[in-house]
């Protein structure tokens, strides 16, 4: 005699997702962008630029990691000495309005430099 399929004694099918059989999902990536963008404004009558500056991850677990960037902020008249760090999403940078700019700015840490 034969065991109908809906009877809770009937053979029981393995599952076939999740449990190693089938190869993970591609994890994510960046796409491609274009040349470097830097933003100039000013904030409280003084002149910024700003520029991506490094790119990292944080987080824990295989998907669970978020990508950030780092913003650095300089002088105009020195563009090639950062006085200041903030941290963003990626790749959010190149939309960013000026008033968005300045509360990455407020939110931003003072640079350390060796005295010279």
């Amino acid at each position: 005699m034969s065991r109908s399929s809906h009877e809770p004694t009937a053979a029981v099918k393995p599952a076939t997702r999740g449990r190693g059989d089938t190869p993970p999902p591609t994890p994510p990536h960046e796409l491609p962008r274009d040349a470097q963008v830097e933003h100039r404004f000013t904030h409280e009558g003084r002149s910024w630029l700003a520029r991506l500056s490094g790119k990292g991850a944080c987080g824990t677990g295989s998907y669970g990691l978020a990508l950030v960037e780092a913003v650095h902020f300089f002088d105009p008249a020195e563009p090639d000495r950062p006085l200041r760090e903030a941290l963003m999403p990626c790749c959010d940078f190149e939309a960013l309005f000026e008033a968005e700019l300045i509360r990455l700015l407020a939110q931003s840490r003072p640079i350390a430099t060796r005295a010279e």
